[in-house]
């Protein structure tokens, strides 16, 4: 399993190095003429079974919520029918029954508590629905296993899923980093050409340009390769060479340029700077986000000298990640105190999580943004600054992801990602469903100067949204979430509120002052390690 706590739902729209990423299409072939597939190989078979097996412990050992062997088999038994729908599943006190039309197969129903045996049972029974539906036979087996363990998952909770090898590869990649050469490629038909290429990577120092017609890859001409075949080519370890043929605009002939692969990590913190304001925009979380958060405030402030006066975190619409890597942003911000805590039933899932910048922290007044795609990792970042006081949040309530997967790479190089784990803000109370609740709510409000002016006065801002949270059952927070609620658009009045927050010092440290801001603490009778 890598030791890998993942709090988000989504990842890198665009991986860097390879194609934009394709959503797998699932093609339900019917096949005129065709009786009984093939078996699978006695390898396939094995493979297939092994890879049940491990879907169902990792899922037993770590889902928040307990389970037993056969309810997570029938549960992904039963998407079978939605490729087929002539297929389905029946359970009787002893045996497993698969029907199509009028053919029927039945299996002896192990012990509801037997994990293995009905994981064995799962490959059986997938594998005699490939003999009987021409349609299931039609489907990839990658895909076929997806839909069983995805079915399982999905009865559990939103966020668990699993995903085959060659999707596991990307999101890895989106996550971690690969060895490539830093660009992104649009690909119509037979046409490639370079979308984008990042900065300091080695696409841009050999030279590569936006727009740049790819012609061949290592000698091989483009129209012969498919797009796996692009990013084997394209991708690989660092330090070793691939050769691009490439046709520019203005360039007479053919361009033969060596690239020298190197380890990319995707960017995902871009800064600007206006006015004496350092924006910071946080698009998700990856490996190198807190390091890149950093890289940034030192350079506004070599940038901007004593005129830099204030920042904004922007972490609207950003879908999580890795969550060290909310616990290293705040603590860029924070000297010490609590950032979150997890518990689940997995005892390795009790934890806590705790400021421990050994460097000076930036202690300029701080906004951070948030809207109703902000989840997971940008909830623990917002949630921690607005508990301990060190900012305003401004924008509509978040989508309100409070929970941590983990993330278990299974043994076909797919990856299952498991929920397991609650999220404690430093006030003590849950993310899930509640998220967080901005101090200084836009939501429905027109993009207007005179408007920030009117919401930043006393009397304008919605009574209730300054409580306390931790002290709010479900049907408080419903309220409260009420007065703000959560919306997707990112709109200017977001930033004008910001800019007139960092302003005004007296105005910044009156709303700041405004909110209740617990101790930094976790309930006592919370365990945790």
């Amino acid at each position: 399993m890598i030791r890998l706590a993942e709090t988000g739902s989504t990842f890198l729209a665009n991986v860097v190095g390879a194609l934009k990423p394709c959503t797998a299409v699932l093609g339900l072939l019917a096949l005129a003429a065709c009786s009984m597939a093939p078996k699978q190989s006695t390898t396939a078979q094995n493979d297939e079974r092994r890879l049940f097996v491990e879907a169902n412990e990792s899922i037993l050992e770590y889902h928040i919520k307990p389970g037993q062997p056969d309810q997570l088999a029938l549960t992904g038994l039963s998407k079978l029918s939605t490729i087929d729908p002539l297929v389905s599943i029946e359970r009787t006190a002893d045996k497993v029954i698969l029907h199509r039309d009028d053919s029927v197969r039945r299996f002896d129903a192990p012990g509801m508590s037997e994990l293995i045996d009905w994981s064995v049972l799962t490959a059986k029974v997938v594998d005699a629905a490939r003999e009987m539906s021409p349609t299931i036979a039609a489907l990839p087996p990658g895909q076929l296993d997806e839909i069983v363990i995805d079915g399982t998952l999905a009865k559990l909770d939103p966020y668990s899923r699993y995903v085959r090898p060659e999707v596991a590869r990307e999101r890895r990649a989106s996550r971690d980093g690969f060895g490539g050469i830093g660009v992104t490629l649009d690909i119509h038909e037979r046409d490639v050409r370079i979308a984008g290429v990042l900065p300091d990577t080695p696409a841009a120092v050999a030279g590569l340009l936006a727009d740049d017609r790819i012609l061949a890859l290592d000698g091989v001409p483009i129209e012969r390769l498919t797009a796996d075949d692009i990013r084997v080519h394209l991708r690989g370890a660092a330090q070793t060479m691939v050769q691009l043929a490439v046709a520019r605009n203005g360039v007479a002939t053919p361009m033969q340029i060596s690239v020298q692969r190197a380890r990319i990590v995707p960017e995902t913190v871009t800064l600007q700077e206006d006015g004496g304001i350092a924006w910071l925009k946080v698009r998700s979380f990856n490996q190198q986000t807190g390091k890149s958060v950093a890289e940034m405030l030192q350079q506004a402030h070599r940038d901007l000298g004593p005129n830099l006066h204030g920042l904004v975190l922007d972490l609207r619409d950003n879908p999580g990640g890795l969550l060290d890597q909310s616990v290293e942003v705040v603590s860029q911000f924070v000297q010490n105190g609590d950032i979150t805590s997890t518990i689940g039933r997995n005892p390795q899932a009790m934890q806590r999580f705790t400021a421990t910048n050994k460097q000076p922290v930036e202690t300029l007044p701080l906004v951070v943004l948030v809207n109703g795609g902000s989840a997971s990792a940008s909830e623990i970042v917002a949630s921690a600054l607005q508990d301990s006081g060190r900012a305003v949040i401004v924008g509509t309530s978040s989508y309100g992801k409070g929970t941590v997967q983990t993330v278990v790479h299974t043994s076909n190089d797919g990856e299952l990602t498991v929920t397991w784990a609650q999220l404690i803000t430093p006030g003590g109370y849950q993310l899930n469903t509640h998220g967080v609740v901005p101090t200084v709510c836009t939501a429905d409000l027109p993009d207007t100067p005179d408007t920030v002016n009117t919401l930043l006065s006393d009397s304008a801002k919605p009574a209730g949204l300054a409580q306390s949270r931790v002290s709010l059952d479900d049907d408080g927070w419903h309220r409260l979430r009420a007065l703000c609620p959560a919306q997707r658009d990112k709109r200017s009045i977001d930033s004008l509120a910001a800019t007139r927050l960092l302003s005004s010092p007296t105005l910044y440290q009156h709303v700041l002052a405004e909110m209740s801001h617990p101790s930094s603490r976790v309930a006592s009778n919370r365990p945790i390690r």
